[in-house]
């Protein structure tokens, strides 16, 4: 007697056999086997202070976070002290007057003075505050190590309200 399987002609593609076989052992298809793909996740890489709150951080955390915010994988402790000094570090800050004589620190990347700005981080402070603090400061030292400074000061504020006194002038005019 020959196999059933020896019976089926060469000629049939391979659903037909596949069919055939399946009615031999009195199965049913499964019909077909679809794989959902799942869409990628994105997770952005994030550096945060550990304690949003705290007035004074003393760690901060990186890690990565997925879109809805939620952290992934492991959060990297840092210490606040070297996170500070690596990033200011880099970062060149100088200071801006503004007309009305606030003095403003101002970093070198506008991106981040927008950001500091945003986030109240770029405290203006009056010009006349500022020379009140260095004569605070320099009220307890020696005559001979501080004299001469006060004089400088003194004379770049006099040049200074010159200048102010001129473009006042001339904008009158």
């Amino acid at each position: 007697m020959r196999r059933r399987s020896q019976t089926l002609p060469f000629s049939c593609d391979r659903t037909t056999r596949t069919a055939r076989l399946l009615r031999c052992v009195d199965a049913e298809p499964f019909g077909e086997i679809v794989m959902a793909k799942r869409p990628p996740i994105i997770l952005t890489p994030f550096f945060q202070p550990r304690d949003e709150g705290a007035a004074e951080q003393q760690m901060y955390v990186a890690g990565f976070a997925d879109e809805a915010g939620e952290a992934w994988g492991t959060l990297i402790p840092l210490d606040a002290a070297m996170v500070e000094h690596a990033v200011l570090g880099l970062q060149a800050f100088t200071v801006w007057c503004n007309s009305d004589g606030r003095i403003q620190p101002q970093p070198s990347s506008d991106s981040l003075f927008e950001e500091l700005l945003e986030k109240g981080q770029l405290a203006e402070t009056p010009l006349d505050e500022l020379v009140a603090e260095a004569i605070e400061q320099g009220k307890n030292e020696p005559n001979d190590d501080i004299l001469d400074m006060f004089e400088t000061l003194h004379e770049r504020l006099v040049r200074a309200q010159g200048m102010v006194a001129d473009e006042i002038a001339r904008r009158r005019r």
